[in-house]
């Protein structure tokens, strides 16, 4: 079932792929050995597959190529982990991250995409509504799914949900589910968010950036990492780039989810974690290259962020 969706893979990967089948789901490695991440999949109904993604790419243009396609395609994204970029309309893009929910027409939102952080996992189900239309017809009467795609064709292209409760109820309990209800309970559970977004009232002041924004947080985040021994301020960044610490500090908090220097301290760290694992420097040595005063201050950091000493990490 659903062929034809699975077949959509030859027309946007760039990237060797394989589809390996086991019993109810089928099982996408993007990447020679999955390099790129998989996706768990499973077919929900007739042009309604959902799929359990998990990625790791830290240039979306070496894995994917956006090309239109023939089929009426909605997509409904849900975020566990990471963060996603999609470009909305000529020169706006929009993100979103953990928690948040959104609904999307692939030809509308698919110019332009990206995995900010490198890693991305979440729930993606996939539907071509033309074939699904009846068959969710039988279960929602009252419910067009042509209908409401068209509806939202006609408005931006998409609707987004930033992470609350309602969306935790509806969607959470998809990420463990008993293997002896799968089938079924993904069948309910589809429904029920179709019905979700048809009665939903979405915010219409989420953040959305302009490219040049994108471009200039971009710049930051080079400006943060070419030199990490370096003490930077946010003063210095705005008067950089000309604009306003509010806005430079919105910005970049939004395609890439946290604070500047959160980010900045978080990356270190984790290049950190990375020399470690290399050996070939000193803990000394490691604290001075991520911009440490002392190995004392560093070594609190590192453990108050990973759990252990630097000493005891990788052993």
């Amino acid at each position: 079932m659903n062929e034809n969706l699975y077949e959509l893979f030859n027309s946007v990967l760039l990237s060797d792929f394989s589809i390996k089948k086991d019993n109810d789901k089928s099982i996408v490695e993007i990447g020679e050995n999955a390099k790129y991440g998989k996706m768990e999949t499973y077919s929900i109904f007739p042009g309604i597959v959902i799929a359990y993604m998990d990625m790791t790419i830290d240039n979306i243009g070496d894995v994917f190529v956006e090309e239109k396609i023939t089929h009426r395609l909605l997509e409904i994204n849900h975020c566990s982990d990471g963060r996603y970029a999609y470009m909305v309309g000529d020169d706006k893009i929009i993100y979103f991250g953990k928690g948040d929910l959104s609904v999307s027409i692939y030809e509308l939102t698919k110019t332009l995409s990206d995995f900010p952080l490198g890693y991305y996992k979440g729930l993606e189900i996939f539907i071509d509504v033309d074939v699904a239309n009846d068959y969710v017809k039988e279960y929602i009467p009252d419910f067009d799914l042509i209908e409401f795609y068209e509806d939202l064709k006609r408005n931006k292209g998409y609707v987004l949900a930033r992470a609350n409760e309602k969306i935790d109820h509806v969607i959470g309990e998809l990420y463990c589910v008993d293997e002896r209800i799968k089938e079924s309970y993904f069948k309910l559970k589809c429904i029920e968010l179709l019905l979700f977004f048809s009665i939903t009232k979405f915010s219409e002041n989420e953040s959305i950036l302009s490219q040049k924004q994108v471009e200039m947080v971009e710049n930051v985040k080079n400006d943060l990492i070419s030199d990490l021994e370096s003490k930077i301020t946010i003063d210095e960044l705005a008067v950089k780039y000309d604009v306003s610490k509010t806005t430079l500090k919105n910005c970049f908090k939004e395609v890439y989810g946290k604070p500047i220097f959160k980010w900045r301290k978080e990356y270190k760290l984790d290049y950190a974690c990375r020399l470690i694992e290399e050996s070939q420097y000193s803990i000394s040595d490691i604290s001075k290259m991520v911009g440490y005063s002392s190995p004392s201050k560093f070594g609190q950091a590192f453990k108050d962020y990973v759990g252990c000493t630097p000493s005891e990490y990788n052993k």
